[in-house]
């Protein structure tokens, strides 16, 4: 894993060490105060702590608690623009005998003649739910949305069965989920509802899972974490806290949790979840630091097959004794494009880190995913081995800050030698795939990726093989892309684009390509000079980007005659 710089003044981003993960047995405690990710230049926390107070203290007065006045605020996707270096939580402490009782000193914060219930709406596409014990025709918790937590119910000790019915329902209604929890003396518990709300008789049907919550806190400095895995089409996954190649929690199949055995790391710095599947990298997450003492349940939960930053997409939410922390979008994922026309094949590192070796002119980099944040990227001449050469790099650029949930291209354009005036250095072109969703058309960017070419009109040849004065790009200069939507381009036939100069009195294409579009398909058309050609000679090719299916391919195409 490799961490990002603070600011353009940092060092280096350096790479984290391996991480101490130890187990005990699972306890809910304080959250803390306001747990989660402080904006770059201390300015006030994004998530104010009255969202969960308000609710805390509708539990701790024995009543009610009325999730509605939290829609808008249950999905905090968190933007971990600003955590500074990360890396894995790393400390002391060796794993511990699971079957040895608990250690933990601490007080019962459960009354020993009561006991305590929560829910964790964890079921992508279900509505607000109505929560009800059976028998009473009263809700104990309202309109309890997607993304949310209830705090804990205290009650008299004695076995009682959940029923959640969406809001509004009659309470005589069939309940969608009902689940029956013991309540001894002295217990807490949890409810995660999971599962599609449509799929009922399948094996993904909404369900609700049931985990037994210790009442004993963490220790101090320390922060316990339990793992669910709801995700709605999830596989079963290997967990790597430290996302550092050793697991902590193995084949973990959908709607199974962790265990009462819980993981043990230290509080107060952010760390990373790593998912794995069939010896693979699956996903991975950007936890922010949790508070001393507290303990927090991870929930996966929406869908793989959704985009990594839509509303349903597959996520983690994470849940403290209040109420929900956040839900945390993927980390990001980074493709880098070789565009130079004379830059050499290269290997790719930040700091002592090699992302990508032997990319060669029209490659792209397989999906590296990354925490979130700002890097220093350093393009390297290839070389053999995968260790950082002691010579200078050829060319060193800085991205954007990365944000969860969203996919990069990195076009690496320009000449590391300007053969003339007017053609333009070395840079890195960042992109961000926001696409349009079409399932009808082809959705085309294009990009100006040609340093030898001024800026240019693009657009699909009239009748008399013209640019037309009204083509769709128009005035598009080097280093830049047009709209992210996409131009929907109709499959059925073959569109030859032209490109000529801006305002070109001539609309006759200095060149073209020809493209056939197809259906539901998503393309960053990068134009980019050819190695080797003459200085101004407009001898262009395209490297046809498809960001349809994951791995994003490549492929080139040459000046169409």
């Amino acid at each position: 894993m490799i961490a990002p710089i603070v600011s353009a003044k940092a060092p280096a981003p350096v790479m984290p060490g391996t991480c101490d993960v130890r187990r005990c047995t699972t306890s809910e405690a304080d959250s803390g105060p306001c747990v989660g990710v402080r904006p770059r230049g201390g300015d006030a926390h994004p998530y104010p702590c009255r969202h969960r107070c308000r609710a805390a203290s509708a539990a701790r007065r024995g009543g009610d608690f009325d999730m509605a006045w939290m829609r808008g605020k249950t999905l905090l996707v968190v933007a971990l623009t600003s955590l500074g270096v990360f890396a894995p939580a790393c400390g002391g402490g060796s794993a511990e005998d699971p079957d040895a009782p608990p250690t933990q000193d601490g007080p019962v914060l459960v009354p020993p003649t009561q006991a305590q219930l929560r829910i964790v709406q964890a079921a992508p596409g279900a509505p607000a739910m109505d929560v009800y014990l059976a028998g009473d025709p009263t809700p104990v918790a309202r309109a309890v949305a997607y993304g949310a937590t209830t705090p804990y119910l205290t009650r008299e000790a004695g076995a009682v069965t959940v029923e959640l019915r969406p809001t509004g329902a009659a309470a005589s209604s069939q309940p969608i989920v009902s689940q029956r929890v013991g309540m001894e003396a002295g217990t807490r518990w949890t409810v995660v509802t999971a599962g599609a709300f449509s799929a009922t008789g399948s094996d993904a049907a909404m369900r609700a899972l049931l985990l037994r919550d210790n009442t004993v806190p963490a220790d101090g400095g320390q922060t316990r974490v339990r793992i669910v895995n709801a995700g709605t089409d999830a596989p079963t996954v290997d967990v790597d806290l430290g996302n550092d190649g050793s697991v902590e929690v193995e084949s973990l199949a959908r709607f199974k949790d962790s265990g009462e055995q819980a993981l043990v790391l230290p509080s107060g710095a952010a760390f990373q979840v790593g998912l794995r599947t069939d010896a693979r990298a699956l996903t991975s997450f950007t936890v922010p630091a949790a508070g001393s003492g507290t303990d927090t349940l991870i929930v996966a939960t929406g869908l793989m097959s959704a985009s990594a930053r839509a509303g349903d997409g597959f996520s983690l939410l994470t849940a403290g004794r209040d109420g929900t922390l956040a839900i945390l979008r993927q980390n990001p994922t980074v493709y880098v494009l070789h565009a130079s026309p004379d830059a050499p094949t290269l290997d790719l590192f930040a700091s002592d880190h090699e992302l990508s070796g032997g990319l060669a002119h029209g490659a792209l980099s397989s999906p590296l995913q990354v925490p979130p944040g700002t890097y220093t990227l350093d393009f390297f001449a290839a070389a053999s081995g995968t260790e950082r050469p002691t010579s200078a790099p050829v060319a060193t650029a800085t991205t954007p800050t990365l944000v969860p949930g969203e996919r990069y291209l990195m076009v690496a354009a320009g000449y590391l030698a300007p053969p003339r005036p007017a053609a333009s250095p070395f840079t890195l072109l960042p992109l961000t795939d926001r696409f349009a969703n079409d399932p009808s058309n082809l959705r085309l960017r294009w990009v100006h990726a040609a340093a030898d070419t001024p800026a240019v009109d693009v657009g699909p040849l009239g009748s008399e093989r013209r640019v037309l004065p009204d083509a769709p790009f128009l005035d598009v200069p080097f280093a830049t892309a047009t709209s992210q939507d996409g131009l929907p381009l109709p499959s059925g036939g073959t569109v030859t684009l032209g490109v000529v100069p801006f305002n070109d009195a001539n609309r006759a294409p200095r060149t073209s390509f020809s493209v056939t579009p197809q259906p539901n398909t998503r393309v960053f058309a990068v134009a980019t000079d050819t190695p080797g050609s003459a200085p101004g000679s407009w001898d262009l090719q395209l490297l046809w980007v498809d960001t349809t299916r994951t791995p994003w391919t490549v492929s080139t195409q040459a000046d169409a005659p």
